[in-house]
């Protein structure tokens, strides 16, 4: 083992598109002998050939560049960086459970990698017991994160002055935590964990932040700290957000100049490129493209964007000529099925390859927040987005993926016809009122509130769940597999599309099974069959009549039953959907858009 790893010794693994989605800065990884928090972006050691060109998603993110989470090297120091944490760890011994910081124990390094307890005396004989991290920590709404204050909470009464040593037993008579006790060995003051978990029992967030060092806090938080469990589900929200690669960004010249980006910016002139290429600053990106065309593909910055969708929603609806491979955004033109159904329907198109950039914007804590959608200022919500690292970072953790898809639009005056009936008016100011209820619950200020998103997402929302749920039956393709885009927007500017497509960084993303699905006599039946299935719920009629709506009350007629996906597939949370937009369902009528429109 080299010095470098004895220093930074590896002590688990996760997939890039873990790091991005689930388990990125800031996060608790659980592993079978530790438990860390991945590090700032500022300690990642990431290198040119890491980096991820989509100029779309940078501008729409304001960020520098884009890069893969670093890969180990088994040479040198690499991967993730992350530190001990929670920090406090309990002896599992009976006569011991020792609950003290982890200096107080024995560090033994790689290939076993964990904290052992240092009282033998106390293990009945046994030798290397292992210390297992503390299940309690604090968070609070604006990201800190911080160790449960042990000594605070048992020496209640003489506010913490005493430093003895504690212990942490477990009575077992329940399984609540209220079995659990802490004690002080030297004062014998202890106190139950019973009510740890009601707001108002901590005062005052430390404004601890973990990930950016272990002496990080920041000034003047205000919050007050609630109590998570370390596994829990509320101690991290990711914020992500995610581009397709359309013409002109689609090139393979922009794939090929990626590890070059930042010399070939430099070179404003088709001489200092080939002096760059002589001094073997480039590569071989002279034997491939001239120096006029990587001159032209470096230049092709996009320096400001605040949406993402519309770009993409007319590459779809026209998209260019086929192109040779690995033209990384390759959409063939396809009927539109025959059929009463499928009369709703404007186009269809069956797109063969497909490049999708998924970007860590940020994170919170104990609320997911209002989804942020492709709002490319996420100040402008009402919502506490951590950062990944220290402002003067202005890089962004990415990863590739790669696909195909199915997209389709509906007939804009059909919609339009369907949006001004009396029915569907009235349910749309229904569940505005519910959701500027549900983000009044969230936050005070009414002009931070995000607008509907109207009947008509709601219509292309339910059916790509319907078509997910029945394509999985006959493209192949696991449900969790099968991710969906929403183009939807009114006014000057109106989108009316969808898209259902893979998106994985192995073979699965490749397979062609989806695309086959996408040919007129096969989409029909597939349309036709989606609908059929919508009709009919195994939990009506309570579902049909908006019974299993939910506690926000943003559903109709959906359940696990027929609708929901799983949290991978859905843009929305599972939220915004309703089968009676799409058919006739037990309980509601008039609402429909295939039927009866």
């Amino acid at each position: 083992m080299s010095s470098s790893s004895a220093r930074h010794p590896k002590v688990g693994k996760l997939r890039p598109t873990q790091i991005v989605s689930q388990h990125g800065p800031g996060a608790i990884v659980d592993l079978p002998e530790l438990s860390v928090v991945i590090a700032g972006i500022d300690e990642w050691k990431v290198k040119g050939s890491d980096r991820i060109i989509e100029p779309r998603l940078e501008a729409f993110l304001k960020a520098s560049s884009l890069f893969r989470p670093p890969r180990p090297s088994p040479a040198a120091f690499g991967g993730v960086p992350a530190y001990v944490f929670p920090e406090w760890l309990v002896c599992p011994v009976g006569k011991c459970r020792l609950l003290a910081p982890k200096e107080s124990f024995q560090w033994v390094g790689p290939p076993v990698g964990e904290f052992r307890c240092p009282r033998d005396d106390r293990h009945s004989g046994k030798t290397r017991v292992s210390a297992f991290p503390a299940r309690f920590m604090t968070a609070c709404p604006k990201g800190h994160l911080d160790d449960f204050p042990w000594h605070r909470w048992v020496h209640v009464e003489d506010e913490g002055h005493c430093s003895g040593p504690l212990r942490l037993d477990d009575e077992g008579r329940s399984g609540s935590v209220n079995d659990l006790v802490v004690s002080c060995e030297r004062c014998d003051a202890n106190r139950r964990m019973g009510g740890v978990f009601e707001r108002g029992k901590l005062q005052d967030c430390s404004g601890r932040r973990p990930w950016l060092g272990p002496s990080d806090y920041e000034a003047a938080c205000g919050e007050d700290p609630r109590v998570v469990l370390r596994g829990a589900s509320n101690a991290y929200f990711s914020v992500t957000a995610s581009a397709l690669s359309i013409p002109p960004y689609s090139d393979p010249i922009q794939m090929a100049i990626a590890p070059y980006l930042d010399t070939l910016v430099k070179l404003s002139t088709v001489d200092r490129i080939e002096q760059a290429a002589e001094l073997d600053l480039l590569g071989d990106l002279l034997l491939n493209y001239s120096p006029e065309e990587l001159l032209a593909a470096a230049r092709g910055e996009v320096t400001e964007i605040e949406r993402l969708r519309p770009d993409e929603y007319r590459a779809f609806l026209d998209p260019p000529e086929p192109a040779q491979p690995p033209h990384e955004f390759e959409v063939r033109r396809i009927d539109t099925p025959s059929g009463t159904e499928a009369g709703k329907l404007a186009t269809v198109r069956a797109a063969t390859r497909l490049r999708e950039v998924r970007a860590l914007r940020g994170f919170t804590r104990i609320e997911a927040g209002i989804d942020v959608g492709d709002l490319a200022d996420v100040a402008k919500l009402d919502i506490d987005v951590a950062p990944l690292g220290p402002k003067n970072v202005t890089w962004r953790p990415a990863v590739e993926l790669r696909g195909e898809g199915i997209f389709l639009s509906l007939d804009e005056q059909a919609l339009n016809r369907w949006e001004e009936r009396p029915e569907i008016a009235s349910r749309a100011r229904e569940l505005s009122v519910k959701f500027d209820e549900h983000q009044a619950g969230r936050s005070d200020d009414a002009t931070q509130w995000r607008p509907f998103p109207g009947m008509r997402y709601i219509l292309l929302h339910t059916l790509a769940h319907a078509l997910i749920r029945r394509l999985c039956l006959d493209a192949g393709y696991s449900s969790s597999a099968l991710r969906e885009r929403i183009y939807s927007a009114s006014g000057d500017d109106p989108m009316a599309g969808l898209l259902i497509y893979t998106a994985s960084s192995d073979s699965e993303g490749s397979l062609g099974g989806l695309v086959d699905q996408a040919k007129p006599d096969r989409f029909g039946a597939v349309l036709v069959e989606a609908l059929q299935d919508a009709q009919l719920c195994a939990q009506d009629p309570l579902c049909g009549a908006d019974e299993l709506s939910g506690a926000v009350g943003l559903n109709g007629a959906a359940c696990h039953a027929c609708l929901l996906l799983a949290e991978t597939s859905c843009e929305a949370s599972n939220r915004f959907l309703d089968r009676a937009v799409l058919v006739e369902t037990l309980g509601r009528f008039g609402r429909w858009y295939f039927r009866g429109a």
